[in-house]
């Protein structure tokens, strides 16, 4: 697939599904599209004009081009600080907490979430927003999976014993792990405002904000202003909990505070100095 042909199949992606792909880095996105592309229909051309009236195919593509990798408490010692160290430091804080899982594929992230925050006796008094723009990832979510049992294998025995029921060879997880969840579509390359209708503003709302291993796999300016966004939607002294492999560095890293691991605090407006006199 040339130059040409692969930005004319990008716009078409565009309009038919609404994601727009300049955000995320060229070359892997390409390889995806180039692959699913040829296993479905040999030809872009053809591909663009099946995709138009085949819903089916529609949903496939939609579900391919955004990325579910996770497993629960992946990066086992950035859950336990959490745990041990930035949970208690919030709830000291705030007695009922705001959280936000931000690109929640398939739910291990925000389920993680849910089961520390009811170890720490917090989650009846926690609101718990998880989002994503894979609509099936979030069907699945909704109802508490299925998960298989190698999808599981960050869960302690104690855990799965607690919060999961199995049903012949598949887990689900139990209610109360769901009941003081929201889950919604939305597309992080899009503007955030608004997303959560329970709120009134959803500027300054959320105390813990998860986006991890999202970032990656976007481009440089793509990047800085979802960074830009997380930052808008914590309130001051609120974190942002990040993949093992993402660093807040040089511009990005202004109007936060690095608390250690993989979290980062929003950091007090900086107050504007008086002239002279």
């Amino acid at each position: 697939m040339d130059d040409a042909t692969f930005e004319a199949l990008k716009r078409s992606l565009t309009r038919l599904i609404g994601l727009d792909l300049d955000g995320y880095k060229q070359m892997q996105m390409r390889r995806r599209v180039e692959t699913f592309v040829a296993k479905h229909c040999g030809t872009p051309a053809a591909f663009i004009e099946r995709l138009a009236r085949d819903p089916a195919l529609l949903q496939a593509t939609r579900d391919m081009l955004t990325i579910n990798v996770t497993e629960f408490f992946r990066d086992a010692a950035q859950w336990d600080l959490l745990q041990t160290s930035i949970l208690p430091s919030l709830l000291r804080r705030r007695r009922s907490l705001a959280v936000w899982s931000a690109g929640c594929s398939h739910g291990q992230e925000p389920l993680s979430l849910a089961m520390l925050l009811d170890e720490a006796g917090a989650l009846p008094r926690t609101r718990l927003l998880a989002t994503d723009f894979d609509q099936a990832a979030l069907r699945r979510v909704s109802i508490g999976g299925p998960y298989a049992e190698e999808e599981l294998r960050g869960v302690s025995e104690a855990r799965l014993a607690r919060y999961f029921t199995r049903h012949d060879e598949l887990y689900r997880a139990d209610a109360r792990l769901l009941r003081r969840s929201t889950f919604r579509e939305l597309n992080l390359l899009d503007d955030c405002a608004g997303v959560d209708r329970d709120v009134e503003d959803f500027d300054q709302a959320f105390d813990l904000i998860a986006c991890r291993n999202v970032m990656i796999y976007f481009e440089t300016d793509a990047k800085a202003a979802l960074i830009r966004r997380l930052r808008a939607a914590l309130r001051p002294g609120g974190v942002l909990f990040i993949g093992a492999t993402e660093a807040l560095l040089g511009a990005d890293a202004s109007g936060w505070e690095r608390l250690g691991g993989n979290f980062y605090a929003r950091s007090a407006e900086a107050r504007t100095r008086r002239p002279a006199a």
